[in-house]
């Protein structure tokens, strides 16, 4: 068994084993075991039935014996001791009758010169009453029977039971238990070939697709089984790299093109400045366009740190617990400082009992980024530089925080590229943007797992929504509460 395990789970030495060699070996190993189970039942079940019908025919002849010696009990009397030790364990003779007294004396004998039954043996007879053993090579059946009278006797049949029907059909079952595993062999490794024949396919259609094509699919076909599954699966991932081949594509383009700009403004405003000699404004002048074309790059270069940070490594951004409401004043604080013309209304609705309700689980650095990325943007593109924060706090945890703005809106063709990165409209290329921070705000979003939608009215204006998930804490409250 041990063998069979290890051949099983490591494969043959040197060399892997295929799977269709271990699954015609393990459907192998499986149908040996049952059918030796089968085929020992079998034996053994016939056996025993030709045992019990050899002992039948010797009790039936015990009892015919009886009845007919026991009509005239008075006649029996013991006989001389003239029998003769065989030579060997095997008697001449392959049957005999007998019959004794209870003094253990033999007083009847169809063969007196074979040996009589041990005293032993009789004593079993007489304390089982009746009993079934071995006298040197034949099977013996003892039972007491009483003469009219009353006296008991024990009638001592024996036979021999001819091994010759056991051993043919022991080489039958044999034969036909190594040609059953010869079929069964060749049968499993046909079957297995034929099960994963689909699978072979699909390495082979998963091994044609190349970088240069990624829009191939495997084919899944009618059927909806594991296969089918396995090769939806396999399109799956190949719809997730072709998405970030894609997004590879997009950002080294868009990557070069933003840094390449401002490269090429900072170039030139030093060319200039070095053309000629000019006077110390001049100078400062040109010093801090330098200065705002290296913080627009610097921005990008964060933002662009801040998303890999969230995508490379998701698990190893620490959690802690975070009061909403603090946040939100730390973003409008934020915002004044860098912005001062921007200005910030906030709407806190009506604030919850337990203070402990306006915790949620989130890295604060991050949140605060998205925050301020929204509110930013919202002041940025409304004409009086105004933006709306309204919350809603929730005793479940499920709180809700809009971003409205009173801007031109976003046009629906529009809708599904906002969160594309570097998307940036072209009713907007004015105004200063990286194009990055609607992506950083979602992919932030969707790390807190909180929910973002956006509504933009015919009459104007962009509404974002972001509703939270019930934080652990507030689950525990509630079932508190419940209770």
């Amino acid at each position: 068994m041990r063998k069979y395990r290890r051949l099983f789970r490591y494969g043959a030495p040197n060399q892997a084993m295929q799977i269709r060699t271990r699954l015609t070996l393990l459907f192998l190993f499986n149908a040996a075991s049952i059918l030796a189970g089968v085929l020992l039942a079998v034996y053994f079940l016939f056996e025993k039935n030709t045992k019990e019908a050899f002992f039948e025919g010797l009790q039936s002849k015990a009892e015919m014996t009886a009845q007919t010696a026991l009509r005239n009990p008075n006649s029996l009397v013991p006989l001389p001791p003239n029998w003769v030790p065989p030579d060997a364990d095997t008697l001449p003779y392959r049957d005999n009758i007998s019959l004794f007294n209870d003094a253990y004396e033999r007083v009847f004998s169809v063969h007196s010169d074979l040996p009589p039954i041990s005293v032993k043996d009789l004593q079993d007879i007489y304390t089982q009453r009746e009993t079934r053993f071995r006298h040197y090579n034949l099977h013996a059946l003892g039972k007491v029977v009483n003469s009219a009278e009353g006296r008991p006797f024990v009638v001592v049949v024996e036979g021999y039971c001819d091994p010759t029907q056991l051993e043919r059909l022991r080489q039958i079952l044999l034969a036909g238990f190594f040609l059953g595993m010869a079929l069964i062999a060749a049968s499993g490794w046909y079957f297995a070939g034929q099960a994963l024949a689909p699978m072979s396919g699909i390495v082979r259609e998963v091994e044609s697709i190349q970088p240069s094509d990624l829009s191939r699919r495997v084919d899944i076909g009618d059927s909806r089984d594991e296969l089918a599954h396995l090769a939806a699966t396999f399109n799956r991932l190949l719809d997730r790299v072709e998405q970030a081949f894609r997004m590879q594509r997009m950002f080294l383009s868009n990557v070069s093109h933003e840094l390449k700009n401002p490269l090429q403004a900072i170039r030139s405003q030093l060319d200039v400045s070095l053309s000629r000699e000019r006077d110390s404004e001049a100078y400062r002048a040109a010093l801090r366009s330098v200065l705002e074309d290296v913080d627009a790059m610097t921005e990008v270069e964060e933002k662009l740190h801040q998303l890999a940070r969230i995508h490379n490594d998701p698990s190893a951004i620490p959690f802690a617990s975070v009061r909403l409401d603090e946040l939100l004043w730390q973003v409008k604080e934020q915002l004044r400082k860098r912005r001062p013309s921007f200005k910030v209304g906030f709407d806190f609705g009506e604030m919850p009992e337990d203070e402990q309700v306006l915790f949620v689980r989130a890295n604060e650095a991050l949140l605060r980024t998205a925050f301020l990325n929204l509110v930013d943007n919202a002041c940025k593109y409304s004409p009086d530089h105004h933006a709306r924060v309204v919350t809603t706090f929730r005793p479940d945890g499920t709180h809700e925080v809009i971003v409205a703005d009173n801007g031109p809106g976003i046009p629906a063709d529009e809708m599904p590229l906002i969160f594309e990165p570097f998307f940036r409209s072209p009713r907007h290329r004015k105004l200063k943007g990286t194009g990055i921070g609607l992506s950083l705000v979602q992919s932030i979003l969707a790390l807190h797992q909180v929910n973002l939608s956006v509504e933009s009215p015919a009459q104007g204006g962009t509404i974002f929504k972001m509703a939270f998930p019930p934080t652990e804490e507030s689950n525990m409250n509630n079932t508190g509460q419940a209770q």
